[in-house]
């Protein structure tokens, strides 16, 4: 069962985060390299992807048909060390929802308790988004097809039906024709395969090419949101600022804004960008004395005094 119903609907499976795995070693980037934190950037915040992990590590195991699990503040505290104000505050925000995590509060042992059930197709769509693919390229990263033994099987039948019919076809040679037929056939093999491994070198080579440009604006664009980070703005809207604005004006709001060294670099940076400043450098102080120093010689006996 590859995870995937003929609607398009996922099933739960009880290797939901083996499956968010694969998607780890597939993306292979060197900032994410555990499903917490691909999960937690995915989100936008730390503890809204602790809480995230701990219930994708639930969900397949819910006893429940309609795939609630149930959490108390102390099973938050107990799982996560999360406060109860912190656990509110993820709720408040709205993170969970991010990546399809809905809630409710229901009756667990008599008593109202916060539930939690997830929509895997809201996940792939969210995981897709932050990863700029497809969301079907998630699916098949999270579900790789296995072989069909029976098509191997078939296959494998096939080519020694081949190899022996090959082996039962009769010679015959023109009297006209060399005795060396037989390297003239092995000369073709070679060149057929020679044209073969040209043709593959070029594909690699144009397909390095444009993974290597892909991962250099992938680069830039993490390198963007870093220092809109560290200047206090959030991931959820340092990526939206990138997608209205463009890395080059963002990154030049931001060097102006590291050189005025001001108190609220993030307030200067959101307000830059919306009214548009315009930024004016000091122009530089012309040397009077470069190359041979007779610029700086002026007057009526300029041309009368020696240099």
């Amino acid at each position: 069962m590859n995870g995937y119903s003929m609607a398009g609907a996922l099933d739960r499976q009880p290797d939901l985060l083996a499956r968010l795995q694969n998607v780890i070693r597939q993306i292979n980037r060197p900032d994410i390299r555990t499903v917490s934190a691909l999960i937690a950037k995915a989100i936008g915040d730390q503890n809204g992807g602790l809480m995230a992990v701990r219930l994708l590590h639930w969900f397949p195991r819910s006893k429940k048909a309609d795939g609630w699990v149930y959490k108390s503040w102390r099973d938050w505290n107990a799982e996560c060390n999360l406060s109860q104000s912190q656990v509110k505050r993820v709720h408040g925000k709205g993170f969970l929802e991010t990546i399809g995590i809905e809630r409710t509060i229901m009756k667990a042992n008599g008593t109202p308790t916060m539930h939690y059930r997830l929509d895997e197709n809201q996940l792939v769509q969210r995981l897709a988004e932050f990863l700029e693919v497809m969301p079907l390229r998630i699916k098949l990263w999270m579900c790789p097809e296995m072989p069909n033994e029976d098509s191997q099987s078939r296959s494998s039948q096939q080519a020694d039906s081949n190899q022996l019919n090959e082996q039962n076809q009769p010679v015959s040679f023109d009297e006209n024709e060399p005795i060396h037929s037989a390297e003239s056939a092995k000369s073709i093999t070679d060149s057929d395969s020679q044209i073969r491994q040209h043709n593959n070198y070029e594909d690699t080579q144009h397909n390095s090419y444009s993974v290597a440009v892909v991962d250099t604006e992938r680069e830039e664009k993490n390198e963007i949101i870093q220092s809109l980070e560290k200047l206090g703005i959030s991931y959820l809207k340092a990526k939206e600022f990138i997608e209205k604005y463009g890395r080059k004006r963002i990154a030049e709001v931001v060097e102006h804004a590291q050189e005025q060294k001001c108190t609220n670099p993030a307030g200067y940076v959101i307000r830059a960008l919306k009214e548009n400043w315009t930024f004016w450098s000091k122009p530089k102080k012309d040397d009077y004395a470069y190359d041979d120093g007779k610029r700086y010689i002026t007057g009526k006996y300029a041309a009368f005094i020696k240099h």
